[in-house]
């Protein structure tokens, strides 16, 4: 049974295949575009901080994505939020927030750190489904096991809130993996937005939402 320390393995490696679709929630104040690397991860300890960001500079920048639309409401709304038993949707979760619809436009190998993949490397979710207290560590986890990973340009992990579904984490490394930006809506304000959100927390997590529509 995993034991939640990296043994310093090498990462399985998955390929993410030129043309999937890609999804991330953002905020809608983002002076940034949807498919930039972040070249600046936040210090150890900032409660904004993201659960892999490198810890590293070789890693350079970082992107976080997910390869189906559930993936990205898991990480980009519901990741440090306690789900009510009302199954009710709060305001706050959606407002000031975008939904992009990317492409990858190459193939990208990554590292798999979910299921019997991260089992492989002595770690299991009770690490890499941590919420936001226990991201230092984690993000400490996944620099090394992308530095022992050489041929990854990304992590590949499960999502909190959501056992069926798996976000990813690209890195550069030097070189920025090319992905387009096919479509974009503000979550609230724009009706296809919305209604792909909403549909994706009912179906796919139990809740509804029944607030105010601008």
């Amino acid at each position: 049974m995993p034991t939640n320390r990296y043994n310093g393995k090498p990462a399985p490696l998955e390929t993410i295949s030129a043309g999937t679709t890609l999804y991330r929630i953002y905020p809608s104040t983002a002076t940034y575009a949807a498919n930039s690397f972040n070249p600046t991860p936040r210090a150890l300890g900032d409660p904004r901080q993201g659960r892999f960001e490198p810890v590293d500079a070789a890693l350079g920048g970082y992107l976080y994505a997910a390869p189906s639309l559930a993936g990205a409401v898991a990480e980009g709304i519901l990741r440090n939020v306690a789900i009510p038993r009302s199954g009710l949707v709060r305001r706050a979760w959606l407002v000031d927030k975008r939904l992009a619809v990317l492409e990858l436009l190459q193939d990208v190998p990554v590292a798999s750190v979910h299921g019997r993949h991260a089992a492989r490397l002595n770690l299991d979710s009770g690490l890499l489904c941590c919420d936001w207290k226990g991201y230092s560590r984690t993000r400490r986890v996944g620099t090394r096991i992308l530095l022992k990973s050489p041929d990854a340009q990304g992590i590949r992990y499960r999502c909190r809130n959501n056992d069926d579904e798996t976000s990813l984490m690209f890195v550069d490394r030097g070189a920025v993996v090319k992905i387009a930006v096919r479509n974009q809506w503000h979550i609230l304000a724009d009706a296809k937005g919305r209604k792909l959100v909403l549909d994706t927390l009912d179906h796919h997590f139990g809740l509804r939402y029944t607030g105010n529509i601008p």
